[in-house]
Parts: structure tokens; C-alpha cells; sequence
């Protein structure tokens, strides 16, 4: 009995290390910056920060933490984008309108430059109303693919004046509504879409490696630029071929981080694009497996990294907080949050974000892993967990041994 007792007592301490091993110090962290608030407003405001170079050098991207005077900050990452203002008013075309137990509208809107969207459409009357609006969305007049519900208004001065098109690059729109709303429609709002931002490098193209069926690039990357994706430039304007990209890891071993294949039509432009799983800061390969074909040869490589940004709240006092961001940590899990504690989508558009910097990356003076989180904690359960085993197996060896002592007695 006391021996299984025992038994028991080890087995909870194996677990219970496990368990605890989930709290998330900031001396686990190798790297930090500073995050500089430009200004100061009312409560509740978010700050927009852009991640930079030196961060991707050395995060392991799941390993992003914001801290305000020591406490977890929740965050939301994103793509970063260049925000266009550009906007204009064109007045679209009615095609038709017909006007007996409903109102129904039928309207062309101007063709569209590249990367400009239809965002508002401007609704007036001569007379006071109020109707539900039911609008139906399409590439022609025989077809319509999205359709909202909408509700308008005019009482006096006091008018809503207009329908939200969600930012479409449909061109006809069919408009219902209740009869005697006698509805015009003097103009539709279009803007210029959004850019993406990102930083690029153009790699220098080392000597080939000719192997039996393929051709190896080895690329040193010694500024440890980060990339997410591979652009890849060849003298043979049409091909198809079977890639393979690895990088370093730890500066020892090799991961794949792309396999796959590739088809590039002379129309698609330069450029052949390879998505990486991560981003990669370090040496890397590029083997192309050519088969039976002809080497195809190898004109530019552009490594590309999207910027991404962080936002978050902060309160109106910043000068008595002391944000920071830590990163570092190859053991970390990825940061989940609760998706209220953080900007939502909404509360973008509604409320423009304080820009904040990222001062220069310095080495946390209180790195040190502890022994109750990765990777210490780790190599400890292990330890106990075979040691564990070794003393359930010489606890049965002792039972059994007493057992076959008093058998033998008994004969």
C-alpha cells in the first residue's frame, strides 16, 4: 500500500510541473524596444505600431509581446497599408425605372480604373420619405450577385442620403423600393484601393550548383534580411518547374519552407512568386528540379517581407506608462487573445490611430530562462518523467521480488 502510494505522489508531481510551466515572464524574452507614443488624447484611444527589420531578425513571430509598466498589453497584427485619400464623384447612368406597385431602378456606373473601388452611392428626393431600400449588385443587368437591405430617410433638413456599396467593382445596380419614394441619384463615390506596404532586397545570384536533374543556389544573406516571399526572375519567359526552398535554422539545420510547383506564363508578367510558411532571416537554397528539360537560368531574386503592424489601446496618461515590446523566445506560444480586448475592424474606421515608433533593439538585461518555462522546464519534465518510469519499474521489481521471497517461504 505504501508503495502505491508512492507510485501516486510521483505521478502528481510530473503533472502538476506540467501545469504550471504556462505563466509568461519577461525575463524569458532575449530582445526588447521601447515603444514611443507620439501623442497623448482621451481614453480608449489605439495606437498603431510598425513592426520594423530588426524585429523579424530575431523574433520567432509567435513570440510578440506588448507590455505596459510590466502587464500583458492584448494586440491585434496586421498587414500594414499605405491609406489612399483620393476619391471622386462621377454621376452614373439610369437605364431604367419603372414606377407602379414598386419603384424599381436599374443603373450603370462608369467603368473602372485598376485598383479603385465604388464605395457610396449618393440618394436625394424632392419630398420628405422614409422606405426600405432593397439593392441587388452585378456584372450586368441580366445577373446580380450580392444583395443588401437598406433603410433611407428625408424628414426635412435631417436626411441619410446615402447607400454603403462595401468598397464593389460591380457596375449595375437594381434599386427597389416602396412606390412613391421618387428617388434620383446624383452621383456614386469611387476610391483608390489601398496599398500593401512591403521592403524588398535584391539578392545577388551566387554560382549555380549543377546536380543530376536540378540546378542549387545557396544565398548567404548576410544581413540577415527577412523575407515571407521569393521573387524569382528567369531568361525563359514560359516554364514550369518543381522548386524547393530551405533555410537555416539555429545557424545548423536545414527546413523546407517551400515545395512545390511552379508555372509561369510570359503574360503574368517578370516575376514568379514563392509564399514562404515563415519568415526567414537567414541563409537559404533555391533548388529548381529541371527533370528531363532544359537548365533554365536564373536572371534576379527579390526577397520580399509585407510590413505588419500592431495596434492596441492605450489610456490617456501615456506619459506615466512605459510600453514595450518583447520578443525572443523560440519556446513561446502564440499570443490568443479575447478578440474585445483589442481594436476591432469597426472601431478602425471609426476612430483614426495614434502613430507610435519602435526605439532601437537592445538585449533584455533580464533574459534568463527560468526553471519553470521552456526550455528548462522541459528538459526537467523529461527528467523526472524517465526517472519517474525508472522508479515505478523498481517499485514492481521490489513487489514482485517480495511476492516470489514469500512464495518461497510458504513451499
Amino acid at each position: 500500500m505504501k508503495s502505491l502510494f508512492q507510485i501516486y505522489s510521483l505521478i502528481t508531481i510530473l503533472f502538476t510541473v506540467s501545469i504550471v510551466a504556462r505563466p509568461l515572464p519577461i525575463q524569458n524574452f532575449k530582445y526588447k524596444k521601447e515603444i514611443s507614443i507620439q501623442t497623448k488624447n482621451s481614453s480608449n484611444q489605439i495606437v498603431k505600431v510598425l513592426l520594423d527589420d530588426e524585429f523579424y531578425k530575431h523574433s520567432y513571430y509567435g513570440d510578440l509581446r506588448v507590455t505596459k509598466n510590466g502587464e500583458i498589453v492584448p494586440y491585434k497584427i496586421q498587414n500594414a497599408e499605405e491609406i489612399s485619400k483620393y476619391t471622386e464623384k462621377l454621376k452614373p447612368e439610369l437605364l431604367f425605372t419603372k414606377k407602379d406597385d414598386m419603384e424599381v431602378y436599374v443603373l450603370e456606373l462608369p467603368k473602372l480604373p485598376e485598383g479603385m473601388s465604388y464605395s457610396k452611392l449618393t440618394v436625394s428626393s424632392d419630398f420628405d420619405y422614409e422606405t426600405s431600400i432593397t439593392l441587388k449588385l452585378g456584372d450586368n443587368p441580366n445577373s446580380f450577385y450580392e444583395t443588401k437591405n437598406v433603410f433611407l430617410y428625408k424628414y426635412g433638413s435631417q436626411t441619410s442620403g446615402e447607400i454603403d456599396l462595401g468598397n464593389t467593382k460591380y457596375r449595375y445596380l437594381r434599386v427597389e423600393v416602396e412606390n412613391g419614394s421618387n428617388l434620383k441619384f446624383p452621383s456614386v463615390t469611387r476610391i483608390k484601393g489601398n496599398k500593401n506596404l512591403y521592403f524588398e532586397k535584391i539578392q545577388p545570384i551566387p554560382n549555380p550548383n549543377l546536380e543530376e536533374n536540378s540546378v542549387l543556389f545557396t544565398f548567404p544573406n548576410e544581413n540577415q534580411s527577412s523575407f515571407q516571399t521569393l521573387k524569382l526572375s528567369f531568361e525563359e519567359k514560359n516554364w514550369e518547374r518543381y522548386i524547393t526552398v530551405r533555410a537555416k535554422i539555429n545557424k545548423k539545420e536545414w527546413d523546407t519552407v517551400f515545395q512545390g510547383t511552379i508555372n509561369h506564363k510570359e503574360n503574368e508578367g517578370s516575376f514568379a512568386e514563392i509564399p514562404i510558411v515563415s519568415p526567414v532571416n537567414s541563409e537559404f537554397t533555391i533548388e529548381i528540379n529541371d527533370g528531363e528539360n532544359e537548365t533554365l537560368h536564373l536572371k534576379e531574386v527579390i526577397t520580399v517581407q509585407p510590413l505588419e503592424e500592431i495596434l492596441f489601446f492605450t489610456d490617456s496618461d501615456t506619459e506615466s506608462q512605459n510600453y514595450v515590446l518583447y520578443y525572443g523566445n523560440p519556446y513561446q506560444w502564440f499570443a490568443n487573445f479575447d478578440p474585445y480586448t483589442y481594436p476591432s475592424s469597426d472601431e478602425l474606421r471609426e476612430k483614426t490611430p495614434i502613430e507610435a515608433k519602435l526605439d532601437k533593439e537592445i538585449e533584455n538585461p533580464d533574459f534568463g530562462y527560468s526553471l519553470i518555462y521552456p526550455p528548462i522546464s522541459g528538459y526537467i519534465t523529461t527528467i523526472l518523467f524517465y526517472l519517474g518510469i525508472f522508479t515505478l519499474l523498481f517499485f514492481i521489481f521490489s513487489i514482485l521480488k517480495s511476492k516470489r521471497l514469500v512464495a518461497k517461504e510458504i513451499v
